[in-house]
């Protein structure tokens, strides 16, 4: 008798087993496997990215992520087109002038809407202010963004355009050279660049933003068609991007800790420095009332126009709806 009950309950315990993992194997499957890459190499400027995947926030929205490292926004622009990518990280102004190319993709978020980049220089430069920077020399790529909008920061400050001395370098040896003392000044972005120029060379440097230049900094795209024939997808990404965002920037440490987890060449410490510099671009004085990711008017126009006049912008900027979509987000003002 005892025999009996014992076989009858270990067959109830198999059963069991058996419908758990059959449950466990079912809400693995109903994941939706998607890409997003990066613009560039892995660092702390993505740890939303790797809170969502790593902490759950993601899973919980049903998606399987693959985060993968880029090569450019244009690059990653292109693996959007080709169908390649769900979901990019790019900066907002390189998709910008792709856009008035004919690249059909679509801002859904901008991530952080007070532009990074500025100009570095030593600590012991006595720089203190733009102007202290004439005469200096700047090493610089001329095919880079940065290289060609760093006039219209001058001129706007009401500085001369070519007040800078400028040493032409390949995109990579920008930092290396500055960092050697071969050059007084770079510009890079501040989040990503800051903490790797410090170990190198001391510096400070001057954000373009705290000198009036108006420009969103990075966007979350999407294709033309991905936004057509999947808003429900978008949306839902885009909510658990930015309920992992709110979560990283209250908890640096665990989201630094999910990119190193990710990626081991990077390093606690810097990756939790460049992400919480991250954090104070999220929002510009035309932003900080309404939702993190919804975008700005009239910082768009500001952006567009100084693309339009020295970034390489074509065509009309007066249709923002080519640029951008603020269907995703409600700012009631």
């Amino acid at each position: 008798m005892h025999s009996h009950i014992l076989r009858i309950a270990m067959a109830a315990l198999v059963a069991a087993s058996t419908a758990f993992a059959l449950v466990q194997g079912s809400a693995a499957e109903e994941l939706k496997k998607v890409t997003f890459r990066m613009d560039w190499v892995p660092s702390g400027i993505y740890a939303a990215f790797y809170n969502g995947k790593v902490n759950g926030f993601y899973e919980k929205a049903g998606f399987d992520v693959e985060i993968m490292p880029g090569n450019g926004s244009t690059a990653t622009m292109d693996g959007l087109i080709s169908g390649e990518l769900d979901f990019g990280f790019v900066s907002c102004w390189g998709m910008s002038v792709g856009v008035s190319k004919g690249r059909s993709v679509v801002s859904v978020a901008t991530f952080t809407g007070r532009n990074g980049f500025g100009f570095f220089f030593p600590k012991d430069a006595g720089v203190t202010r733009l102007a202290d920077l004439k005469n200096k020399s700047i090493v610089a790529s001329p095919s880079s963004m940065d290289t060609l909008l760093y006039p219209a920061v001058l001129v706007g400050a009401g500085l001369p355009a070519d007040m800078l001395k400028q040493i032409n370098v390949e995109p990579a040896q920008k930092v290396p050279t500055y960092a050697r003392g071969q050059a007084d000044v770079v510009v890079s972005h501040i989040p990503y660049a800051d903490p790797i120029i410090e170990q190198q060379r001391p510096s400070g440097h001057i954000l373009w933003s705290d000198e009036g230049f108006v420009l969103p900094d990075f966007c979350i795209a999407v294709s033309r068609a991905r936004l057509e024939s999947d808003p429900q997808g978008v949306e839902k990404f885009i909510r658990a991007t930015f309920e992992a965002t709110e979560d990283a920037a209250s908890n640096p440490d665990k989201a630094a800790a999910a990119g190193v987890s990710l990626f081991p060449v990077l390093t606690q410490e810097q990756t939790k420095a460049q992400w919480k510099l991250m954090t104070t671009l999220f929002y510009t004085e035309d932003t900080k009332s309404c939702p993190h990711g919804w975008h700005s008017a009239s910082d768009w126009t500001k952006g567009l126009e100084v693309l339009q006049k020295y970034g390489g912008l074509e065509g009309s900027i007066d249709d923002h709806a080519k640029f951008y979509t603020n269907q995703f987000f409600t700012c009631d003002r």
